[in-house]
């Protein structure tokens, strides 16, 4: 990697700014948070049941609070697997020595630990609450986030031959 210093403040520039994506969601107030997600949900249930629209009131609204379920969980999913991501390049980086299954456990053990302090978080904000489910959740995603920064490294390796390795 031809600048390993500016891809390490990079990765953690970008994990902090995750972070801060993540904590600004969770500071959404139980309604808004709601509101935010709603669009999608109901884009989902137009897209994966085309008879959505005949269906009766109830059934609608039945629907629509088992999909958004569905489309929250995979929001912190999604989210959580960004900042393992961002935080496996960081410690990757700046930690070269270490191995992939280490910088994996501590990158994974940092992002259930922010998503732990995050459910904490949402205790103080209005209509939240805080799920365990939801830190389990997170910490999933953040594993992925690292495998597929592994992936994508052991990809750029072969692309760019052995001297893309040695430097990172």
């Amino acid at each position: 990697m031809k600048h390993p210093k500016f891809w390490a403040r990079f990765f953690l520039i970008a994990a902090i700014a995750t972070a801060a994506l993540i904590f600004w969601f969770s500071a959404q107030k139980g309604q808004r948070s709601q509101a935010m997600s709603d669009p999608l949900t109901l884009r989902m249930a137009r897209l994966l049941r085309p008879d959505f629209t005949t269906l009766t009131r109830r059934a609608r609204r039945s629907y629509l609070n088992m999909l958004s379920n569905v489309v929250r969980k995979n929001a912190h999913f999604c989210e959580y697997m960004l900042l393992g991501f961002n935080v496996m390049g960081a410690i990757r980086l700046y930690f070269p020595k270490l191995t992939d299954v280490g910088c994996r456990m501590r990158a994974v053990g940092i992002a259930t630990l922010y998503a732990a302090t995050d459910e904490l978080h949402q205790l103080f904000v209005s209509e939240r609450s805080a799920q365990v489910l939801d830190v389990l959740i997170d910490g999933a995603g953040s594993l992925v986030g690292t495998l597929v920064f592994t992936l994508c490294l052991a990809l750029m390796t072969r692309i760019l031959g052995r001297r893309f390795r040695n430097r990172t």
